[in-house]
């Protein structure tokens, strides 16, 4: 366990001292999930950071925890004192060091940690070479947009392209690394159909212009998480004032359950928090659906904004008829 770049183990526990092979029993420490919940501090940053300037046997400690950090929490001061090779002074010491109150607090607060980062803490084997890195991602993108496909309620899309199609107005709110950029994608598929679209991931403006909407109005959101609160009071906002309101989220989520027509889908990461996330894909692929449906549903109308688009394009920018429409 040397150096400052390591992964977590969760196996049976290592020799660390010279107190031969410690068994993984149960603790005599009582840790409910409220009391590590409570325990905000990201103590094995802490840790991690202070690592370096810490003495030799404080390092033992630092090392046992960042490398085991379940395995420690587990072993009762008795075990804990042979497996690392360490006093319980000292063990105490360490714990006061690193801005605890004790081995308790300690535990408490390296269980905070693991709560929200276990995956990051104890990551999957990631891929070797290149070639699988490209697979993975190909076959997750694949899975993605299959998953979508099968589980999108068909009937809740056609009620979603049936009012956009006949809207006054298209606010498409979201935030976040993802929904943020998917958002301009709906503005990118559905202005070109002759639709009036407007933007915004931040929360304050899409606050301010759900105030403005009225009937024939249509807010479009997209969360991935389905749990944002600035979000879902826009949302709330907006449909006080009359506009009818579609989430693209994931199912089982409040944002799903409060919007007129929700277009969720069952579609899930596989853990392997290196990777991007799979499920964009699956929000990419019912937006062209959406896209799709709102152009087939408006054809003449639809192919005549997009051959006022191609002529301008292949007059000013490329005489190539053969290429995308300006994507």
């Amino acid at each position: 366990m040397d150096g400052r770049r390591r992964r977590a183990r969760t196996t049976d526990s290592p020799e660390l001292g010279g107190g031969g092979a410690a068994r993984d029993r149960g603790t005599d420490l009582s840790i409910s999930v409220e009391d590590a919940q409570s325990a905000a501090n990201d103590i094995l940053a802490a840790i991690l950071d202070r690592e370096p300037g810490l003495s030799k046997s404080h390092r033992k400690i630092a090392q046992a925890i960042l490398g085991y950090p379940r395995v420690f929490v587990e072993k009762p001061i008795e075990e804990l004192v042979p497996w690392i090779g360490v006093s319980a002074p000292t063990i105490t010491r360490f714990s006061r060091e690193v801005g605890c109150d004790g081995l308790r607090d300690l535990k408490l607060k390296i269980m905070g940690s693991m709560r929200v980062g276990l995956q990051y803490l104890e990551p999957q084997t990631p891929p070797a070479t290149l070639i699988e890195v490209g697979e993975r991602v190909a076959m997750r993108a694949q899975r993605a947009i299959v998953n979508a496909q099968k589980t999108l309620d068909l009937g809740a899309l056609e009620q979603a392209i049936e009012i956009i199609s006949r809207s006054r107005m298209i606010y498409a709110f979201g935030s976040g690394g993802v929904s943020s950029w998917l958002i301009e994608e709906v503005h990118n598929r559905l202005f070109r159909l002759g639709l009036h679209v407007s933007t915004s991931a931040d929360h304050q403006m899409q606050m301010m212009l759900a105030a403005t909407v009225g009937r024939g109005d249509v807010i479009f959101c997209s969360s991935l998480s389905g749990t944002n609160p600035e979000l879902m009071r826009a949302l709330r906002i907006g449909a006080d004032y009359g506009a009818q309101t579609i989430g693209l989220t994931v199912a089982g989520t409040p944002l799903a359950d409060m919007v007129d027509i929700s277009l969720a889908v069952n579609v899930a990461d596989d853990g392997d928090v290196l990777g991007p996330t799979s499920v964009r894909y699956a929000f990419l692929a019912v937006i062209d659906m959406l896209a799709y449906g709102a152009a087939v549903r408006s054809r003449p109308a639809a192919l005549e904004k997009l051959r006022r688009i191609k002529q301008q394009f292949t007059m000013h920018r490329d005489s190539d008829t053969s290429k995308p429409l300006a994507d």
